[in-house]
């Protein structure tokens, strides 16, 4: 009897142990918090420039007439697709800066992104310098192309006033020549005179 009564309150208490640890472990998936992932701002960017890849220049030009037309809005996505856009390898100059403005004005409006969306504000910074270096030293290649050009052409009119000044000194000297020739047979036919007299 007192082996039938240790048992059972063995199972009792192992039973109630493990329906313990049941309810433990069915309580911690409830706490278990569920994660949604909400794409930043920069993510969403860095996306919208991969999707930008195969545009032609014509629909890019669409899209961002489209992007500046909504930006007045004011929607967070339409600023969003609006710096994308400008920073498409499609953009000119002017767009680039559109959209660097449009980033500055996200940046001030936005101070939970701030963080990341400056990284990205440094970056765009960074292309902002490469861009003008590009362009001065293309200006800076172009300017040299025109002073060489310059001087090729001063040159080629040198070497063709040379040209002409030494086919003007050929002449010169073939009728110099004609003259000694001229002064030999003169010089002969006074020989021949004296020595025939």
């Amino acid at each position: 009897m007192k082996c039938t009564v240790l048992i059972l309150c063995s199972a009792f208490i192992l039973g109630g142990c493990v329906a313990t640890g049941r309810q433990t472990a069915e309580t911690n998936e409830q706490l278990e918090p569920t994660v949604v992932f909400r794409p930043t701002a920069g993510s969403y960017i860095l996306s919208c420039l991969e999707d930008l890849g195969s545009l032609r220049s014509k629909e890019f030009n669409d899209y961002f007439r489209a992007a500046e037309g909504q930006l007045a809005n004011g929607s967070d996505e339409d600023t969003l697709r609006f710096i994308c856009l400008s920073l498409s390898v499609k953009a000119n100059y002017k767009q680039f800066k559109e959209g660097s403005e449009a980033l500055d004005h996200y940046i001030v409006d936005h101070p939970d992104d701030r963080k990341e969306m400056v990284g990205l504000r440094g970056l765009v910074s960074r292309l902002d310098q490469a861009k003008i270096a590009r362009w001065s030293g293309r200006k800076k290649m172009l300017d040299e192309k025109e002073e060489l050009e310059g001087e090729v052409t001063t040159l080629q009119e040198e070497i063709k006033k040379m040209q002409a000044e030494s086919e003007q000194d050929k002449v010169r000297i073939q009728e110099l020549r004609n003259q000694i020739e001229q002064l030999k047979n003169i010089e002969n036919i006074i020989k021949n005179r004296e020595h025939g007299s």
